[in-house]
């Protein structure tokens, strides 16, 4: 990739390390030739009167006062914001926008010379950009975030809309959002998920705690949440007792019946540097979401991460994993997901030379190649707006939606 006209990029998305997204693994590229700041989560939902929200919001609270600092040498800038969680009411966005751009400007100071690209996850963003008034917007959309169970709807409802309205761009990671996000003739670009295939293909040792696990292992891995089917988890683990059932990730959701059964092992969250150490023993890798209104939206990071592993996958119906049918065993039910589980395992052990197909497959979706597409589309944009930079920067703020 090569240096471009400089410009910083001001990302605003979920916390920096906390669980790697598609826009983290895409700045993590663009991190090499451009300055990148990335604002930790803003929240897509008002906190509720318990112990883990006012934890959260303390620790917060705390950390905004914390200098800017890079995780490390080649990092982003990592800012942890000061904006108080309920978007929907117009006062509070407009409050949010002052107070995030007067914490941002010391940071962005550093880099006097450069342009602003501000991108977002977060469609309650659209207050920073309103107020920090960047060359070019764009929003990065990987979900349907208003079906999402841990969101609140209607504040995302009220802030997507503005933000669809305000961005230059929104970028989609599932082609069933295109249609959704589109906006009065705006046609969002997609840009679905890759992975670090490199990262995927140098393991180091698997753990103690995963060489012991009887072979051969169905492993899931990934946040356990309201998304996951433990329905379907426990079908497996009962119908194959002869095989090892193995999840990897942090637990949302009580999953004490699941562990009950002798062959099923939840070994909880790991780091993401760490993350193929551990599922390089699974032999199957499982994607296990429930039929709702939600998945129709959902392209998973975890599918590419698999097959970079070598590893045969099985999969619930997700219209974005039509395109790798070749590589991914697709079910529309729990039957039928129960039956070809049965067909992959009736040929363990697999062959090396398909293993090898599907590691080379997932290498040309790299994020390297996402990266550049994205780079290419932020280069328009700048081109774009220094022809009409009074449309962004014009004393009338025309372009600019009321938040």
């Amino acid at each position: 990739m090569t240096a471009c006209a400089p410009y910083v990029f001001v990302a605003v998305g979920p916390d920096w390390g906390r669980h790697p997204c598609s826009l983290s693994h895409v700045l993590s590229v663009m991190v090499r030739t451009h300055p990148v700041i990335w604002v930790n989560s803003i929240a897509q939902r008002a906190p509720r009167l318990s112990r883990q929200d006012l934890l959260r919001a303390v620790n917060k609270a705390v950390a905004s006062f914390r200098t800017p600092r890079s995780p490390s040498y080649s990092g982003p800038l990592v800012v942890h914001p000061r904006a108080v969680p309920y978007h929907q009411f117009a006062p509070v966005r407009s409050m949010n926008g002052w107070l995030l751009t007067r914490q941002l400007r010391p940071v962005m100071a550093r880099f006097p010379d450069h342009k602003v690209v501000l991108v977002a996850t977060n469609p309650a963003a659209v207050a920073l950009a309103n107020s920090l008034r960047p060359q070019a917007t764009i929003y990065f959309c990987m979900d349907d975030y208003a079906r999402m169970q841990d969101s609140d709807a209607h504040l995302i409802e009220v802030c997507e809309r503005l933000m669809l309205a305000r961005a230059d761009a929104t970028i989609v990671t599932s082609k069933t959002l295109v249609e959704s996000k589109s906006y009065r003739g705006k046609v969002p670009v997609y840009l679905p998920q890759g992975v670090d295939a490199g990262h995927f293909a140098t393991p180091g040792p698997i753990p103690d705690k995963m060489a012991h696990i009887p072979r051969p292992i169905i492993g899931f891995q990934g946040i356990i949440g309201p998304r996951v089917d433990l329905e379907l988890l426990e079908k497996i683990a009962r119908r194959f007792p002869a095989a090892s059932l193995v999840t990897v990730g942090k637990e949302e959701v009580d999953m004490t019946r699941l562990k009950q059964l002798p062959n099923v092992y939840a070994l909880g969250e790991v780091k993401y540097e760490a993350l193929p150490s551990w599922i390089q023993a699974f032999d199957i890798g499982l994607v296990a979401y429930r039929y709702d209104g939600h998945t129709a939206s959902v392209n998973p990071l975890k599918l590419l991460e698999y097959l970079a592993l070598g590893q045969e996958v099985v999969s619930v119906q997700l219209p974005e994993l039509e395109q790798h049918r070749e590589f991914v065993h697709l079910a529309p039910d729990h039957d039928s997901y129960l039956a070809m589980l049965a067909k992959v395992l009736a040929r363990y052990p697999f062959s090396q030379t398909e293993k090898a197909q599907r590691r080379a497959y997932a290498g040309r979706h790299s994020w390297e190649e996402r990266a550049e597409r994205f780079r290419e589309l932020s280069d328009r944009l700048l081109g774009e707006t220094r022809k009409g930079a009074s449309i962004i920067n014009g004393a009338s703020g025309s372009r600019a939606q009321r938040t």
